[in-house]
């Protein structure tokens, strides 16, 4: 009698835990190769969405929707935005920081934005004093022209909506 009703329950859990992981935040997706990533120099500029998500343009016409992991309610308050990249995990062992071979080792950071751990939109006032809290990115993507322009005049609600049901742009595959 036990073993019909573990096994019902364990089916249950697995169910509960199937749905419940559906419905959850979309997955980290770092973008790849990291030469599509968003250079944090080249930020021409930017539209809020809501306290959750933002459109930035950059240098050579390339335009990008960030998804922040949590809510930001600086991202309306502040007038300007800085970017911190994270660290970018490396293969195994591949020694190319100062502990060869642990598999842990460090890579230099070179101000791009892909969506990796410890990447963050950080909003500023006039001078930066140290205090601001980052906003962590959650999602990154590169989108086209005519979305990034028709996010603009909208409400949070419709730009929202036009975000999520754009396609996502592969610059390889536009450029061959």
């Amino acid at each position: 009698m036990k073993t019909p009703l573990l096994a019902l329950l364990a089916s249950a859990l697995a169910l509960g835990a199937g749905v419940s992981t559906a419905a959850g935040p979309t997955p980290r997706t770092p973008i790849r190769p990291t030469g599509d990533c968003l250079v944090a120099r080249q930020v021409l500029d930017w539209g809020v969405v809501d306290d959750r998500r933002l459109v930035v343009k950059s240098l050579g016409k390339r335009y990008y929707d960030i998804q922040l992991a949590h809510s930001c309610r600086d991202l309306n308050r502040r007038p300007y935005l800085t970017f911190r990249d994270g660290l970018r995990p490396t293969r195994l062992g591949s020694g190319l920081g100062y502990r060869r071979g642990t598999g842990s080792d460090p890579v230099t950071s070179d101000g791009r934005i892909c969506g990796d751990l410890g990447d963050a939109v950080i909003p500023v006032s006039g001078v930066r004093n140290g205090l601001e809290i980052p906003c962590r990115i959650g999602n990154i993507r590169r989108i086209d022209e005519n979305t990034f322009e028709s996010v603009f005049g909208r409400d949070s609600r419709s730009a929202n909506a036009l975000l999520d049901s754009a396609p996502t742009v592969n610059p390889r595959a536009v450029s061959r």
